[in-house]
């Protein structure tokens, strides 16, 4: 019979991957609160019978609906996790393995972090102390863009100049199926000396080297930085709930990036026997796009910036044609990728031969040309606005256009 390992927070973005790498090494993960007839959340008090035959208990649920001003006795992390502690022990499993954060402190800035110090302190405190064993975990990055990993990597893509905070904190990344190896070693493995493990690089890097890598392993150039204070931050988080095209940022995140400190690893590593991999390799891999995906992309905006909707033959013959004259790929930014009327503000206000998009949608209009249907002539009114937003745009373009030259 295969080993049985209970998951709580399951379709996290940890956890989903912890069941993915658990089940492959032949263990029975059963997702606590998701199993046929068992409902359960956080809070709540598990049943014996969920919890009697296991080898371990890898709790990763975080509930974020408690209010940020609800006292201690009201918030339902500490008191859930600390309730979910005690019945494992009492049911006989060997080992609870907590899933902390590197901000864990006394004095984090985000209720996070803070949150998760005052769980560590009640279990290290609780008649289940015996079998706990607390996982600060880094910067997890990998995997499925999601969760805080997503968010950065799209930042990182959006534009080469980045308004950011904390650009020198020291951030320690460690990638998702490292985390997931990590936390199975603790659930799985022999007993500890330790209680509290570090799941994090070694060395640490700034948070502004950590973004040029996200950058990097996405085929884009390199990327420059405009400070931000923490207050404007929090203020700009707000209002990104309120406009379009860009990530909704949480006040917490950042928060928790602007109290980063590292925190030592290397003892924790060697105990797990976990070899960290280069984020920067690693990424690369991940991330990075063929030119022949790139290529692809570009020409699919290009053509629907023209108002067409690609054809695959379209699309085949304008790839060829950028190849062809060197143009790919260009290097449009994911935004233009996406929103091709974003392209109108670097087109040149002349048609220079010797501008690389200009060139490159007059390929666009010519890969396009044998399946056009004829299109009516644009009335009065359609030229006299085409001849002001060309004017109101001129000052953009002109200032704009030089980046793909």
């Amino acid at each position: 019979m295969a080993p049985r390992l209970i998951i709580t927070g399951s379709t996290g973005y940890i956890g989903a991957r912890l069941v993915a790498i658990a089940r492959e090494r032949g263990f029975d993960a059963v997702e606590l609160g998701r199993q046929p007839g068992a409902v359960w959340r956080i809070g709540d008090e598990p049943a014996a019978s969920d919890l009697q035959g296991a080898v371990g208990l890898v709790h990763l649920a975080h509930s974020w609906a408690t209010p940020p001003e609800a006292a201690e006795e009201e918030n339902v992390n500490i008191s859930g996790t600390l309730k979910l502690a005690e019945a494992a022990k009492a049911a006989g499993v060997p080992r609870f393995v907590f899933a902390s954060s590197t901000s864990s402190r006394k004095q984090a800035l985000n209720i996070y972090g803070r949150t998760k110090f005052r769980i560590e302190e009640h279990l290290a405190a609780s008649e289940a102390a015996p079998i706990v064993r607390i996982a600060r975990i880094g910067l997890v990055y990998g995997g499925p863009r999601t969760a805080m990993y997503g968010l950065m990597a799209k930042l990182a893509a959006l534009s080469p100049i980045l308004p950011m905070i904390g650009l020198s904190r020291k951030v320690q990344p460690i990638h998702l199926d490292e985390v997931a190896a990590g936390l199975l070693a603790l659930a799985t493995g022999e007993n500890q000396p330790l209680q509290k493990f570090v799941l994090a690089q070694e060395k640490p890097i700034s948070f502004a080297a950590w973004l040029r890598i996200l950058r990097r392993a996405q085929g884009k150039g390199n990327l420059r930085f405009i400070p931000v204070p923490l207050t404007a931050a929090l203020l700009a988080c707000r209002m990104t709930k309120l406009l379009p095209l860009i990530p909704t940022v949480d006040p917490e995140r950042v928060l928790g990036l602007a109290g980063a400190a590292p925190m030592e690893s290397s003892e924790s590593l060697k105990l797990l026997k976990l070899n960290l991999s280069d984020p920067a390799m690693v990424l690369a891999g991940e991330l990075g796009q063929t030119h022949e995906e790139q290529s692809r992309c570009e020409a699919q905006a290009l053509l629907r910036y023209l108002g067409m909707a690609p054809t695959e033959i379209q699309l085949q013959r304008l790839c060829e044609g950028l190849r062809r004259e060197g143009l790919s790929p260009l290097g449009l930014s994911p935004a233009m990728i996406r929103h091709p009327g974003l392209l109108a503000l670097f087109e040149p206000p002349a048609n220079r031969t010797r501008h690389r998009l200009a060139q490159a949608l007059y390929l666009a209009d010519l890969a396009s040309e044998p399946e056009r249907t004829p299109s009516k002539k644009a009335g009065f009114f359609g030229a006299m606005l085409a001849i002001s937003s060309d004017v109101l745009l001129f000052p953009l373009r002109a200032l704009l256009a030089g980046r793909y030259r």
